[in-house]
């Protein structure tokens, strides 16, 4: 449905419009000074969140709320060649020294003491000042060329900190079998068109994972773009559990 689309593009728009109010919460540096302070920082609350959320609704904030994600649509006028999935496991190889090291520092500074939602933001707002502002437009900058140099969605194939708290929640999700949402799919219906994997943008392929019954992939941020353009209504949402586990 082309409402729908509009509806995820319009929120992506919002989030990033508010990216410098939000800045902090989706920081990947905020929870390790929190953690030297003995202090619990909003971003590993927010984390935290994504990683329960995760049991329910996979990765639903990639695709349609997270600012990051929003610019590197609007990157795709740079590039929209797909991105190569054989990389996904940089990240997941970066995840586990940074929370290794944040789970170190906690220990080393005896724990925690208290828990604070709006640390080092100046009532409430994360740009408060000159360097606040330098680490955003940095930020800023390096998704920009990450989607200049690999494509649809670089950041999130290879360097984003935010998406394995996700990635593993639904992994712990699907081998308990939990219900969430996901998309199904009827192979049967296909005409192997290909026009869901050129308009996924996450460059996943989604010609060849309609034929296990379901787009199962750890990077399916549940957009619905696929379903949206797909002429034959091969795909669809659904809430159950997984019948396979699709793995990159």
């Amino acid at each position: 449905m082309k409402n729908r689309q509009n509806i995820r593009k319009f929120l992506l728009l919002i989030s990033f419009i508010l990216y410098p109010i939000t800045f902090f919460i989706l920081s990947p540096d905020l929870l390790l000074f929190g953690a030297s302070e003995k202090i619990v920082a909003g971003d590993i609350l927010f984390f935290g969140l994504l990683f329960i959320l995760s049991f329910v609704i996979g990765r639903l904030f990639c695709g349609w709320i997270c600012p990051a994600g929003a610019l590197q649509d609007y990157c795709f006028v740079i590039n929209k060649k797909p991105a190569p999935n054989k990389l996904n496991w940089i990240k997941m190889l970066l995840f586990v020294p940074w929370i290794s090291f944040f789970v170190f520092l906690a220990i080393y500074f005896g724990g925690f003491k208290q828990v604070d939602f709006f640390y080092k933001r100046a009532f409430g707002i994360s740009i408060a000042g000159a360097t606040e502002w330098i680490m955003y437009f940095m930020t800023v900058a390096l998704v920009v060329l990450m989607a200049a140099l690999t494509g649809k969605r670089g950041l999130c194939h290879y360097l984003c900190w935010i998406s394995p708290f996700m990635i593993i929640g639904g992994k712990i999700r699907d081998s308990l079998k939990i219900p969430s949402l996901r998309l199904i799919t009827k192979p049967d219906l296909c005409n192997s068109c290909g026009l869901c994997s050129r308009v996924c943008p996450m460059s996943l392929p989604l010609d060849e994972l309609i034929k296990n019954g379901e787009i199962g992939h750890s990077e399916c941020t549940l957009c619905s773009t696929c379903i949206d353009s797909c002429p034959k209504g091969v795909i669809k949402f659904a809430f159950r559990y997984s019948q396979k586990i699709i793995k990159n």
